[in-house]
């Protein structure tokens, strides 16, 4: 089987490069505080170094979903994220694919109607996988814009195995294609991190490790590992900020186990070169 699909114009699987989806972290209350950007320069900046550095993708989020986050309103998130996202849509060039990280219809309804005006399309990442927010899932379906779904049963992250990974999206799936959504437009995120009290490092590994089971769901993978708790706990590296040759190792793995893009804050030279080394060794046949 070969994966394959094209979201907003650009081809995503087995036969495209690995693609780079940047974070571009608009939340304060971010695990990792180094990658929050608080003003629109930083923030105009930020993404023009990113695309230039092989990012194809920027996620653009308002609301840290880090487990134990102060909460915000989603008042305040649409506060947050509509003058960055006006700015990106016309000074960001229009191939390069603009995601809203969200789990709420109000929010990915404000990003479409700038993306449209702008004469470009959207993306919607939404960690819950559809059940934070029925007027998300309703917005999908209206508009049928592309979405990556992370596995989730009730609250974001909070399948800890393979195979609970692997029924959640199946069940997402089938609701969503039966409604007349189509299947070429999802992508999916395995969830790793620990989003939940009870979710260990050992059962991030054990997702990595056997991601390719997810190949027979015949959609494009996304993973988001960059920086990440499980990395913390096995080189004991309390400070996300010490992460970074952890999170490249675990990204060579993830690709080399079927990864089409890796959301990273680290859009830089040793990140790329580690996907294409990965990607190379995974294609070669041997």
């Amino acid at each position: 089987m070969t994966i394959e699909a094209e979201i907003c114009g650009l081809p995503i699987g087995d036969k495209a490069p690995v693609r780079i989806m940047g974070v571009l972290n608009l939340s304060e209350e971010s695990f990792y505080k180094p990658s929050y950007i608080a003003d629109s320069t930083s923030q105009l900046i930020t993404a023009k170094a990113m695309v230039e550095g092989g990012a194809t993708m920027l996620d653009i989020g308002a609301r840290s979903t880090a487990p134990g986050a102060n909460p915000i309103s989603i008042t305040e998130e649409l506060r947050r994220i509509k003058v960055p996202f006006e700015m990106l849509c016309s000074e960001i060039p229009k191939e390069i694919i603009l995601s809203v990280d969200t789990q709420y219809g109000e929010v990915a309804r404000l990003c479409y109607d700038i993306a449209t005006k702008n004469g470009r399309p959207l993306l919607v990442n939404d960690v819950s996988n559809l059940h934070t927010d029925p007027s998300l899932r309703r917005f999908v379906l209206d508009t049928c814009v592309p979405i990556v779904l992370m596995a989730s049963k009730l609250k974001p992250g909070d399948c800890l195995t393979i195979d609970e990974i692997f029924t959640e999206f199946r069940v997402i799936v089938n609701k969503l294609t039966n409604a007349g959504y189509p299947r070429s437009q999802i992508i999916i995120d395995p969830g790793v991190g620990k989003w939940v009290p009870d979710k260990t490092s050992k059962e991030d590994l054990a997702i990595i490790k056997k991601m390719r089971d997810l190949r027979t769901l015949n959609l494009p993978i996304l993973v988001a590992i960059s920086r990440k708790s499980f990395i913390g706990t096995i080189l004991s590296l309390p400070k996300p900020e010490d992460r970074l040759q952890g999170t490249l190792a675990a990204t060579a793995i993830a690709v080399y186990n079927g990864a089409h893009i890796i959301r990273t804050h680290d859009v830089n030279l040793e990140t790329i070169q580690t996907i294409k080394i990965a990607q190379s060794i995974r294609d070669s046949g041997l």
